[in-house]
Parts: structure tokens; C-alpha cells; sequence
């Protein structure tokens, strides 16, 4: 078998320089044919009109309603009927939406975006959010004139459905006991209501009693004017506190006795023995006269 390799050599150096030309310029063409691209045919009648058709429905789609613009559509709410999970979703935090439920289950109604703004917490960036989605149904866009109308008629209804109450007020001066009337019957006195009732059945409690009315002045709620409706019984029922024998919380406690005056009372006490006497107590030097003048009723020594 010949070697076509080894016959290659036989021919002479000029033959075998052009056979190698001849080659190189093979493999450059063929090279060439696989870069570059075969030229398109031109289309043809009906692949034109193909392309034109394809355009035409190109236009149509541009025209349609864009994707954000469905979602819209979709997404729109009556904000008096609308539930958190539609809030939720287009965008509003959850906390602002149960604030919205909560102002809706109050009774308010909204006739548009700007009326779901007077929410607690709402901003106009809220608001600006949600109203290209708001729709409000037919039923809700009464004009504000006849809004009150309607709700000025539903308080009317309301009021005739309640019964009027009647006041349980003394009508004429009537004098009231401090030390028995319990806060119901403080409640009847004009002027006089839960808070001052209760107030004055705690003053009782801590002072042991009143002796005077004019004691219901140290409570700072009580006017003067109330006291020509208050009398206390000739012989008043007081509680006494002995105080060589009484707790430290049970002097204290009294609101003529302060917390330094309970502590030096019990110091000297505890050193010198028992107060014998009213004399004696002034000596101390813990109490004023005065002090002790209004202390005398609610103390004893034995």
C-alpha cells in the first residue's frame, strides 16, 4: 500500500511549496464559509402580510389595560364593607388596619378615602395609597346634609326608646347625717355625686368619725357651700385610738397624726413610758396646741 505521505517527498521543493499553498488556502475558505452567515431570503407576499397582522396585534395589546391596572380592578373595596385581609394586601400595615376596624365598629361612616384618613395612626401617604382602589357603594354617598339629617333622626329614636330617668335629687334643703349616710344617700344631696360621696365615706373611715361638719373642708373636693346639707348627732359615735397601746400603722394612719409624729410618740413611749394625760402629751413637745386640739376627740390614754 502506498504511503501517499512518503510519495509526497518524491516531488520536487517547488511542487511540494505550491501543494501546501493549495492547502492553506482550503482551510482559510473553509473557514470563512463557517463565520459568516448565509444572506435571509427576502419575505415572500404572504409572510408579509404575516408580519402586518402580528403588528396590528402588538397595537391591540398596547391599547389593552395594563397588568397594574387589572389588579386595580380587582383589588377595589367599599371601605365600609372592606375586610383587613384587602387592606392587608394592597399594601397597609396590619396594625393600621385593626385601628380602621376598630373606628368602623364605632359607627363611622366613610363616603370617601379621605373620611378612612381619620383613622388613629393614618398618613396621607395611606391614604394616597389606597384610594386609587376605594369605591364606595351607592348606599354610603348620601350628601352630608342629609348624613346628619339621618343621624340627628336616629338619636331622636334612641331617645324615645330610652325611658327618661328621674332624678332621685333632694328637691328641698334636707340635713344628712355624716357619720350614718351611706354614699347612696350622699349621692341625693345637689352638687354632690360619686366621687365626693366616696370621698367622704373614706375620710369618715380613716378619721374614726366626725365631730363637726366643717371637718368635710379637709377633703379638697368638698365646697362649702355643701355643708348646710350635712349635720352630725349631738353624741357622735367616734372611735378612739389609744395611743399608749396602738400600732405604729394604726397612728399613722390617722390623718391628724403624721409619719414623724408617729415616730417620736412611739420613741418617747418606749423610754418614758405611758402619756398620762392630755398635759402631758403637750410636754412632749410632738403635737401644737392646735394639733392637739383636733387630735383630743380621736385619742385616748388608758
Amino acid at each position: 500500500m502506498k504511503n501517499p505521505l512518503k510519495d509526497f517527498f518524491y516531488f520536487q521543493k517547488s511542487d511540494r511549496r505550491a501543494i501546501v499553498a493549495l492547502g492553506c488556502i482550503a482551510v482559510f475558505a473553509i473557514g470563512v464559509l463557517m463565520v459568516v452567515p448565509s444572506p435571509q431570503p427576502s419575505p415572500s407576499e404572504g409572510e408579509g402580510d404575516h408580519a402586518a397582522c402580528s403588528h396590528r396585534q402588538t397595537s391591540r395589546r398596547d391599547s389593552s389595560p395594563s397588568q397594574g391596572e387589572l389588579e386595580r380592578v380587582s383589588a377595589s373595596f367599599d371601605p365600609n364593607t372592606v375586610d383587613s385581609l384587602t387592606l392587608i394586601n394592597i399594601g397597609l400595615k396590619p396594625w393600621k388596619v385593626k385601628n380602621f376596624l376598630h373606628y368602623r365598629a364605632a359607627g363611622k361612616v366613610f363616603r370617601s378615602a379621605e373620611d378612612m384618613g381619620n383613622t388613629y395612626g393614618w398618613t396621607e401617604e395611606d391614604v394616597a395609597m389606597l384610594e386609587p382602589y376605594v369605591r364606595v357603594g351607592e348606599e354610603y354617598r348620601r350628601k352630608e346634609k342629609d348624613g346628619k339629617r339621618w343621624e340627628k333622626r336616629e338619636q331622636w329614636e334612641r331617645k324615645e326608646e330610652v325611658p327618661e330617668r328621674t332624678s332621685n335629687k333632694f328637691h328641698t334643703l334636707t340635713k344628712v347625717d355624716v357619720n350614718t349616710a351611706d354614699t347612696a344617700m350622699l349621692r341625693r344631696i345637689p352638687g354632690v355625686g360619686e366621687k365626693i360621696s366616696e370621698a367622704i365615706v373614706r375620710y369618715r373611715q380613716r378619721l374614726g368619725g366626725f365631730h363637726s361638719v366643717n371637718q368635710l373642708l379637709d377633703i379638697k373636693i368638698v365646697s362649702p357651700e355643701l355643708l348646710e346639707w350635712f349635720t352630725v348627732s349631738s353624741s357622735p359615735d367616734i372611735q378612739r385610738i389609744n395611743i399608749n397601746k396602738a400600732s405604729f400603722q394604726a397612728l399613722n394612719s390617722h390623718p391628724y397624726i403624721s409619719y414623724e409624729q408617729t415616730k417620736a410618740l412611739l420613741q418617747y413611749i418606749r423610754l418614758y413610758g405611758d402619756v398620762k394625760d392630755e398635759e402631758t402629751l403637750l410636754a412632749t413637745g410632738i403635737f401644737t396646741r392646735e394639733e392637739l386640739e383636733k387630735l383630743k376627740p380621736y385619742i385616748a390614754y388608758e
